[in-house]
């Protein structure tokens, strides 16, 4: 079977996004025998046309479209990306009689939703490796029995049978382990050359509990890991192959456990590999070996999850950890050399003028590199989250989500976004998207063209 894959995630800030999980997809669908191609709408003009002409040269039997984000997570400069992307769904189903599959973790957030939304008839939820070779096989059967029958076996799939959706069981890939993604269909010197880095993923899963967080339902709660060596394996492909030498590791958290982190790095030193690289990490679990062996290894930034600077917002958000965790995993990056971004979401449960001020002077006081701060908190069904915003009144049982909601406490309703603006303008080293602080697309673009590789939190003074 001929297929497209189409990546439809067009934002390009901080810095554009290569769609890894197609390229996951294509291998599986590849080893079957299939043709695919990868057209990423991130580089085009009109994501539409673009389709529809990828279709037509391509003679496509079916298409899939990756769904990355619903919005762009900001307040209060939100912006939902389905109107456009609804627009290259219609653009297909108006000129061609071509099968249609939703999936992407934006997505199995909202899939029936979604599938309303755009009108389309397939969607799979969660991971799609094992999803999308059984749907594609199903396909090519021509079988004419019914709908029910033909597809209600095949895990993560959402269909439309009669005009009631219907979603099967959800399961957890294991075929992670044993493919590894499809790069020649990925633009990876563009991504380089305007995004600064490649993207590479050592695990799947994530055992902790935020209140507001979706990476349990989108990969489950329990963490599957991949080899070391097979890791430092595609690593050294990248280098080789691509000539790249920056690369970001795009799990939720690379540093736990840390015995498999450490594993990674040395791997890393033992072949001599020449990589500069940076990850998201937690507090909790950062110690000073590993923090010495990271940057042995090639790691140049660690961005944090830590959200609040007082226990008392951190708990209220499920964080697992304290604000003395979070100094303490400072200091050891510190001591090793290693730059370090602390994300903060202000504004969420539990928050204050008082916790407010008491968090600008925690930052203030561990000095990082960067902080890069959300207001507000976005909502999502099935969370901790959303069962308190609807407890509060500040959603309504059952209402809708996929346009974005932002959960901000009563406390600060009014003053959130004047304390942390004139807070963060008096501080370098404060990113704030919503308020467009020192994170504009131009700037990023300004600074790849200057050849800065990476992140590029890492410029500002502290």
């Amino acid at each position: 079977m001929r297929i497209l894959l189409i990546s439809a995630n067009r934002e390009r800030s901080p810095y554009p996004v290569a769609p890894l999980g197609l390229a996951y997809i294509a291998s599986v669908l590849k080893e079957d025998g299939h043709e695919v191609e990868l057209l990423d709408l991130c580089f085009e003009e009109d994501g539409a046309e673009a389709a529809l002409a990828a279709v037509k040269s391509q003679q496509a039997e079916l298409v899939g479209i990756s769904i990355r984000n619903v919005d762009n997570l900001t307040y209060p400069k939100s912006i939902f990306y389905y109107p456009r992307i609804k627009a290259v769904v219609e653009k297909l189903q108006s000129e061609l009689p071509v099968p249609v599959v939703l999936g992407g973790s934006g997505f199995s957030l909202f899939p029936s939703e979604t599938l309303r939304y755009m009108n389309a008839e397939f969607g799979i939820v969660g991971e799609g490796e094992d999803a999308m070779r059984e749907l594609v096989n199903s396909l090519c059967d021509n079988d004419t029995g019914r709908v029910s029958e033909r597809f209600s076996k095949i895990p993560n799939l959402i269909y439309n049978d009669e005009g009631c959706f219907k979603e099967n069981p959800r399961t957890f890939s294991e075929s992670f382990f044993n493919v590894r993604p499809d790069r020649g269909l990925i633009s990876s010197k563009r991504y380089f050359d305007e995004g600064g880095m490649a993207n590479l993923q050592t695990k799947r899963g994530c055992p902790y509990t935020c209140t507001y967080c979706t990476y349990p339902q989108l990969e489950g709660e329990r963490l599957r890991l991949r080899e070391p060596r097979e890791i430092v394996d595609e690593l050294e492909f990248i280098i080789e192959e691509h000539g790249i030498d920056y690369v970001f590791f795009v799990d939720d958290i690379f540093n736990v456990p840390q015995n498999h982190a450490r594993g990674i790095c040395e791997e890393i030193i033992r072949r001599g590999l020449l990589v500069k690289w940076s990850c998201f990490a937690t507090p909790k679990e950062m110690s000073s070996e590993l923090a010495t062996i990271m940057k042995r290894a090639g790691c140049v930034g660690v961005e944090f999850g830590t959200d609040g600077g007082v226990d008392a917002t951190m708990f209220a958000m499920g964080k697992g950890f304290t604000h003395d965790d979070v100094e303490r995993a400072q200091g050891f990056c510190d001591e090793a050399g290693l730059e370090a971004a602390h994300y903060l979401i202000l504004g969420g449960p539990g928050e204050t003028e008082q916790t407010l001020l008491e968090t600008y002077e925690f930052m203030e006081r561990i000095k990082p590199r960067a902080v890069i701060v959300m207001l507000g908190v976005r909502i999502y069904p099935g969370t901790r989250l959303a069962a308190r915003a609807a407890s509060e009144g500040i959603i309504k049982d059952g209402e809708s989500l996929l346009e974005p909601r932002f959960y901000i406490s009563k406390e600060v309703s009014g003053s959130l976004i004047e304390s942390v603006e004139t807070y963060a303008r008096s501080r370098p080293n404060w990113i704030v998207p919503g308020l467009e602080l020192r994170s504009s697309e131009e700037l990023s673009r300004t600074l790849r063209l200057m050849g800065h590789k990476g992140v590029l939190w890492d410029m500002l003074e502290k």
